[in-house]
């Protein structure tokens, strides 16, 4: 096994990790710490490279920030398929090379290409408890935390915080945008890229607020209903994958191209999928007032120019989709109690006000949303300390 280990500034620290034995490579980038502690999820593709996991633990950071939790920034990638049979062979890997981390200062989470199941795994292989870690962190800091030690966020409660919050989270902001830009929440028709954890939670629970989730895009193409969608089927209807079977689906649900959920005559689009799924090349046909970014860089910088060129507003990824990070982040800081009706109050809370402050910020200095949220971030940020 080789890891080579790189530190930066602002007690950052990049790590490259090789064992030969399974041909496991993987990175973790600590980008920023803050109660002695660092959070972010452990990707899992074949293509994942340093860059891309340093850029995701940068937008760590900002989330953090930006939800007021006093936690660091931090992500992880493992290069391998994730449908490959030797997964858990790559996971039992990583868990190994990365636990002098895992035992001092990471708290990992699911990400792309890896689940609650998986991150379960890697804790178990290693013999930690993440919520000892944080217990023990917070305990310097004068701060007690009432977690079972062997407390599992999959039925926190009776409910699935780990499925729930990030989708919780994007419905709050969707809200809160329509609140200010004047939508009607009862008239909004919606569109959403991806129907996985993210996606179908969001259609869930903005569906739940009133809003028309009228086309759904998973790998296969988009189901469409201009009535609107019949989102209890559809639900049942997916796999863990996000993939409905088109065999379960109502007669009178239209089945379109993957890519027309961009160009569909909606009010919101919420791409909560992939990074770059709005381009240069594709931004002209969007006809959305609202765009609530639900994956992590799912607009490109020139897209995002192109709406603040053509007065539509968007909500960028690290407000919009910090839920899990936001809600886990309080409860791993000792902010909230574990409470899921409490959690997901004082989440809403956080997540509605950084949403009205980096719109009227915009709007007021002429700015782009990721510009003032970046700001908004980095103030709070500063407040703390870590910048």
């Amino acid at each position: 096994m080789s890891i080579s280990t790189v530190a930066k500034r602002r007690s950052l620290y990049e790590v490259t990790m090789y064992d030969s034995t399974t041909d496991t490579q993987a990175f973790l980038v600590i980008d920023t710490l803050q109660t002695g502690l660092a959070g972010g999820g452990i990707r899992m593709t074949p293509d994942v490279t340093l860059e891309e996991v340093r850029r995701l633990a940068k937008t760590m950071t900002y989330k953090f920030g930006a939800a007021k939790v006093p936690l660091g920034g931090a992500k992880s990638g493992i290069v391998a398929d994730p449908n490959s049979p030797d997964k858990k062979k790559h996971l039992a890997t990583f868990a190994h090379m990365a636990a002098p981390f895992l035992k001092t200062l990471y708290v990992a989470g699911e990400d792309l290409g890896t689940t609650a199941e998986d991150i379960a795994y890697i804790y178990t292989e290693v013999g930690i408890s993440w919520v000892k870690v944080a217990k023990e962190k917070m305990a310097e800091r004068g701060r007690e935390l009432h977690i079972p030690d062997d407390f599992k966020p999959s039925a926190a409660g009776g409910e699935n915080l780990e499925e729930i919050l990030t989708g919780f989270g994007i419905a709050e902001v969707s809200a809160e945008a329509c609140n200010f830009t004047g939508l009607k929440r009862d008239r909004a028709r919606v569109a959403i890229q991806g129907f996985g954890t993210v996606g179908s939670m969001a259609a869930k629970f903005m569906s739940d607020k009133g809003f028309k989730i009228v086309a759904v895009a998973d790998i296969s193409g988009t189901i469409y209903h201009p009535n609107g969608l019949p989102l209890e089927k559809l639900l049942v209807a997916k796999d863990k994958s996000g993939t409905i079977d088109r065999a379960r689906i109502p007669a009178d649900c239209q089945i379109l191209d993957r890519d027309e959920w961009l160009n569909l005559d909606v009010d919101i689009l919420v791409p909560a999928a992939i990074g770059d799924a709005i381009r240069k090349d594709n931004v002209a046909g969007v006809k959305a007032k609202l765009v609530v970014e639900g994956a992590n860089f799912p607009v490109t910088e020139e897209a995002e120019r192109y709406f603040s060129q053509h007065g539509i507003a968007n909500v960028p990824d690290f407000v919009a989709n910090a839920g899990s990070a936001g809600g886990f982040g309080m409860l791993l800081t000792g902010q909230v109690p574990l409470d899921p009706d409490k959690i997901l109050e004082a989440l809403a809370s956080r997540l509605r006000e950084t949403t009205r402050e980096v719109l009227s910020l915009s709007k007021g200095e002429g700015i782009s949303p990721r510009f003032a949220a970046v700001r908004l971030a980095e103030e709070r940020l500063r407040e703390t300390g870590q910048l």
